[in-house]
């Protein structure tokens, strides 16, 4: 659909180079109908698929741990946690799983900039407060 112009405007929508396509605009997102693809419920938005570094028992395993002391949410979601804390948490787990690249698996199930979560870990190292998150996070995950 290179080229097409789609011009919103209040609940106003004017799609222009000969083409229909039906919308539907939810929350900011728009679908395509006729060209979507199965998405699943994961993160802060829509994705495709949980990233095939986490489809393995022991990542189930773990991340489920992460959910029983409330550090991720059942969708496996940050529950309430800060950018330093969830750079930790991405860091930890993939330290764990073996996983080499972080900020991308990461980015992905929480959508989020992989810069992004790679700058708040990089900011947790500096922060004396996150000792104590590290420690509880050592003593979920080994």
């Amino acid at each position: 659909m290179a080229g097409n112009n789609v011009y919103v405007q209040g609940s106003y929508i004017d799609i222009h180079d000969n083409e229909v396509v039906n919308l539907s605009v939810d929350k900011g997102e728009v679908h395509l109908d006729g060209n979507q693809h199965p998405e699943k419920e994961v993160g802060r938005g829509k994705i495709k698929e949980l990233p095939a570094q986490l489809q393995t028992a022991k990542a189930e395993e773990l991340m489920e741990n992460l959910v029983d002391e409330g550090i991720l949410t059942e969708d496996w979601q940050p529950n309430g946690l800060s950018g330093s804390e969830r750079g930790l948490v991405a860091r930890a787990v993939c330290d764990s799983l073996k996983i080499e690249d972080v900020w991308q698996v990461f980015g992905l199930l929480w959508n989020e900039k992989p810069e992004t979560l790679r700058s708040y870990f990089n900011k947790a190292l500096e922060q004396r407060k996150s000792l104590l998150f590290q420690e509880k996070l050592k003593n979920i995950i080994s």
